[in-house]
Order: C-alpha cells, then structure tokens, then sequence
C-alpha cells in the first residue's frame, strides 16, 4: 500500500480483514462501513468512526499507526477494532456495549482496547503541539467551564443551541482571541 510516495511497513487492507473476522468471530455484529480512509494528516488521535447520515459508517486510520515500525500491529489491530466496535448498534460512545464489546475482545485476543491510548502505549512518544493556537473561547455562564476551538465549525457558529457538557445549561458567552 502507498500513502504519498512511500510504502507502508504494515498492510492494511490485510489487518483491517484480520480484525472484522475476529469481532465477528465473537457474535458481534458490526455496523454497515460504506468507507475506510487512512488519514495522512491525523496527529492527536489514532482513529475516528463517523456515522453518515444514511446510517453508514466512515472508519479513519491514522497513517502513521501503519508507518511508524514502532508501532505493533497488535496495536494497530486494538485500534482498528476500537472503531469497528463503534458500529455496532449503541456503540458510538465509550460507554455500556462499546464498553462491554471491548471487555470481551480483550479477555478472548488479549488486547488492550480502551477509550483512550496514549503513544507511549503503542510504543511511541506522545504528539505534542508546540502551541494551541485558539481563536474562538467559550464561557458557560451558568457553571464556567471553558471550550476552545481552532476553527470555525457549527458548535462556533451556533453554540447558542449547544447545552454544556457539565451543567445542561446554553449560557454561552463567546471571545474570539485570534
């Protein structure tokens, strides 16, 4: 496989077969994938499972999980079975079937699967940005916690709509800093 003009050290298209057997395996019935993508531009996250609006599911796989010799291809697995699990009906959160589903292909393949891994459980140091560079700072009014975003996105525009994560509340002030 060849991602911007150099081959990988792993194969993903065989790993990626590898671990949809074994979630299958186990009974676990995954959800309708319509895409992969092997996201070269990924820096602080290892993968990402969206649902599209026709009820699909598009799976990202940070190119560098398969670049990086590093880098296990036990790890690379515990990652991609990360975001197949998310597939599964009532799985996109971290919490009860992901949770369960993760549990039970840890204890039967001996994996590490969990809601966050760091670099230096790849085997890798972890991505540090020099600076974060924010422009737009959000106040919940009611509570105070605090959000920053880098870009323009739906949450800036419309964060009105938006109730905070630790109190409920919409009492949203915006800064914008940069």
């Amino acid at each position: 496989m060849k991602i911007k003009g150099y081959t990988t050290l792993k194969d993903f298209e065989t790993l990626k077969e590898k671990c949809i057997d074994e979630v299958t395996h186990l009974g676990i019935k995954l959800g309708n994938i319509s895409s992969w993508k092997i996201n070269t531009r990924a820096k602080t996250r290892w993968g990402l499972c969206k649902l599209n609006p026709d009820g699909s599911y598009s799976i990202e796989i940070a190119a560098r999980l398969l670049e990086d010799d590093r880098i296990s291809e036990t790890a690379c697995k515990e990652t991609i079975i990360h975001e197949l699990l998310h597939t599964c009906k009532g799985c996109m959160r971290h919490t009860g079937k992901w949770k369960y589903y993760a549990e039970v292909v840890n204890q039967v393949y001996g994996y590490n699967i969990k809601r966050v891994t760091q670099g230096i459980e790849k085997g890798v140091e972890n991505y540090e940005s020099k600076e974060m560079n924010v422009k737009y700072v959000f106040t919940c009014g009611n509570c105070g916690a605090t959000i920053y975003r880098k870009r323009d996105s739906k949450f800036t525009r419309y964060y009105r709509y938006y109730g905070c994560a630790r109190c409920g509340a919409t009492a949203w002030s915006r800064k914008t800093v940069g």
